[in-house]
């Protein structure tokens, strides 16, 4: 494994030294990441305009054919669930290897899509199963625990890419070692996380009001006339939208894959540094170790 403590994002003791990184580093490979975010949103959103919602709403009052329509719809879930799973690996790749600017880097590049891809998706299906029913349970006790649990999962997760890239291939090893790297400092990573998550939703909600603007009309014609709701689904799969809706939610997708990095960095580094500790005080000389052992008196 090479040695990242160089990284431009490892290092952060702090919120405030955690999005100083953050933002320094999206101010510095922007474009990059850009194009990526957009690239993989344009394809999925392309994917999810091939399902028609509004001929599962057509027959919404037939179990048999909504069973019938959702199993048409799987193909292009399942496609849209690939990409985004593609599109993570080379965020997350860009932003751990293009800082060294080494020679190669686009076969590195595919190399680690190719290597990482299947380990971690195996083990963020585990860990997104566990989310539901652990999410699932808390709502059904009381709220409050049920968005913990989401924050604690959600936490979780974000220590699974890092891990699969940096240390381990076995979805088993990668989802043991994300909690035991989320446990290192538990508060505060979930509060980082919520706290970069609440600044994203805002962003994201401030950007979909562009977004909206050209299909003004038939956002207002849905609302006013519930007949009127296949409009909000046909806007969906209007080219036009699927352009501006990828190129306004790139601007935020690249956030989490660099937070991802530096909670891992901050967590891997603690745990190195004890590590050193511990070596360093089992190698200290004592001074009775200094001297030959007197034998025992009879």
């Amino acid at each position: 494994m090479k040695n990242y403590q160089n990284h431009p994002l490892a290092g952060a003791v702090d919120l405030d030294s955690a999005f100083n990184k953050m933002w320094s580093f999206y101010k510095k490979y922007f474009i990059g990441m850009y194009i990526i975010s957009v690239a993989g949103s344009l394809l999925s959103l392309i994917f999810m305009a091939d399902i028609d919602m509004a001929s599962l709403q057509e027959v919404s009052s037939d179990p048999q054919l909504v069973l019938e329509k959702m199993k048409s719809m799987a193909g292009p879930y399942a496609l849209t669930m690939l990409v985004t799973m593609l599109l993570m690996v080379v965020l997350h790749t860009w932003v751990l290897d293009r800082p060294a600017d080494e020679p190669g880097f686009a076969s590195t590049l595919l190399k680690k899509m190719i290597v990482t891809l299947l380990p971690y998706l195996v083990a963020i299906i585990i860990l997104m199963v566990l989310t539901v029913i652990l999410t699932s349970i808390g709502i059904v006790l009381l709220v409050l625990p049920g968005l913990f649990a989401l924050a604690y999962m959600a936490t979780v997760m974000i220590f699974a890419m890092p891990v699969t890239l940096l240390e381990t291939h076995s979805p088993i090893e990668i989802i043991t070692r994300s909690f035991r790297l989320m446990h290192r400092n538990l508060w505060p990573n979930m509060g980082w996380l919520v706290i970069l998550a609440l600044i994203m939703v805002v962003t994201a909600m401030l950007l979909s009001t562009l977004t909206m603007l050209p299909f003004t009309g038939s956002f207002i014609r849905s609302i006013s006339n519930p007949g009127e709701a296949t409009a909000m689904l046909e806007m969906s799969r209007n080219p036009l939208y699927i352009g501006l809706n990828a190129l306004t939610g790139a601007l935020v997708r690249p956030l989490m894959p660099i937070l991802a990095f530096i909670l891992y960095f901050r967590n891997r580094g603690e745990e190195t540094a004890e590590t050193e500790i511990t070596t360093d005080t089992d190698a200290i000389v004592r001074v009775e170790d200094l001297y030959p052992q007197m034998p025992e008196n009879d």
